[in-house]
């Protein structure tokens, strides 16, 4: 028994290998399992794009967000020391572009909401409106169709693919065992533990197990008794190969964003498709939208080429909220996913909290709770 893990982490993603890093830097014996390649699926096919999001909330998740927020700078150099990989780790603000009445009245709550929580950044406001010519002069790119701006100081950015490299990097220092192409396909469980994972070739006995697998939890979910867990949700993006210093920040227009890497590579994002299903090819209409909606803000950027488009299965949820705790009546099964467009954003301030339940004890967040919709239900 000295020889099996003590925890089994499922899924091999920014959430999974957080969590696992985290344990085993607690003195844990971890397993990571992955379907496929560690961080193949929807970890890489963000924008990387890390933001507080809405000052004007209060609620556990806008709490955890900022949490993790906070952790990123100093979690992002431990990992870059640990692994010898820099995860590029951009403090670059942000611009929303404002266009229409909404919009600005939203901006405004912003700004006093940051104002009162005392948000500032080296002596700056972390919110504040800018004028269409301040825009103009902060990205000279953004010729289009917007009245003015709200400058976010808050925003960063990380290239996502150099991060699941460096936290796998990292976690194999602290003791990780990484087993990729190890498709998790059941649980042995007795007396309300689960004993073992079972996979297409070996029958793995644990101390503990801990589902990470995005949009792949539902089917392992029911196994062990959890329902709705998580379902996919399509996100497309397009790269284009533009020149370093064409654009600086990350810019928002709505849905849509654009993200600015060192090498001057601009990624334009994203779809949101609940209907697509476990699709995750990218569709020519998809690229057209997000190329037209961007044209009507940044028309300077249609001249640079299209290095490649790609889409990816963020996991959602029914209420919106991620999975994060105790899986009802299995003693030893914890869960963490349905991160939906957070998971890079919220994956240090997760992996705390998995690390408090699993290693101290800690009570779980109702809000994200697997049980919450019974709760939620006992109450009403």
């Amino acid at each position: 028994m000295a020889q099996h893990p003590d925890v089994i982490v499922i899924g091999g993603g920014v959430i999974g290998a957080a969590c696992a890093l985290r344990l085993a830097q607690r003195g844990m014996r971890v397993t990571l399992l992955d379907r496929g390649k560690a961080g193949g699926e929807a970890s890489p096919a963000g924008a990387g794009i890390i933001t507080f999001g809405s000052f004007t909330r209060q609620d556990p998740l806008a709490i955890l967000r900022r949490r993790s927020v906070s952790m990123y700078a100093e979690w992002t150099a431990e990992i870059h020391q640990a692994s010898g990989i820099d995860p590029e780790h951009d403090p670059v603000g942000g611009l929303d572009l404002i266009y229409d009445d909404n919009q600005l009245a939203a901006a405004e709550r912003e700004v006093q909401a940051a104002r009162s929580a005392n948000g500032a950044s080296d002596g700056e406001p972390v919110a504040e409106r800018l004028s269409r010519e301040a825009t103009l002069e902060a990205e000279p790119i953004l010729s289009g169709a917007y009245e003015s701006s709200l400058l976010r100081r808050d925003i960063s950015v990380v290239d996502n693919p150099r991060l699941i490299e460096a936290l796998l990097g990292a976690a194999a220092k602290a003791g990780v065992t990484a087993m990729m192409n190890a498709r998790a396909m059941d649980f042995e469980i007795e007396a309300g533990s689960v004993r073992a994972v079972s996979t297409a070739t070996d029958r793995m006995p644990c101390g503990r197990v801990l589902l990470c697998a995005g949009a792949w939890s539902a089917s392992l979910g029911t196994r062990l008794g959890l329902s709705e867990v998580s379902y996919p949700v399509r996100g497309q993006i397009v790269l284009l190969r533009a020149r370093p210093g064409v654009l600086r920040r990350t810019i928002a227009f709505g849905a849509h964003y654009l993200v600015p890497r060192r090498d001057g590579r601009i990624l334009i994002g994203s779809t949101e498709e609940h209907q697509a299903g476990f699709d995750d090819r990218a569709t020519a209409s998809a690229a057209q939208n997000l190329l037209q909606a961007t044209e009507r803000f940044a028309p300077g950027l249609m001249a640079f080429p299209i290095e490649r488009t790609w889409a990816g299965l963020r996991p959602g949820s029914v209420d919106g909220a991620p999975v994060i705790g105790r899986v009802p009546g299995r003693n030893n099964a914890f869960v963490a996913t349905a991160h939906f467009r957070g998971g890079l954003t919220l994956a240090p301030g997760t992996a705390e909290m998995v690390e408090q339940m699993i290693c101290d004890g800690a009570d779980e967040e109702p809000m994200f709770a697997p049980a919450r919709r019974a709760i939620a239900s006992a109450r009403a």
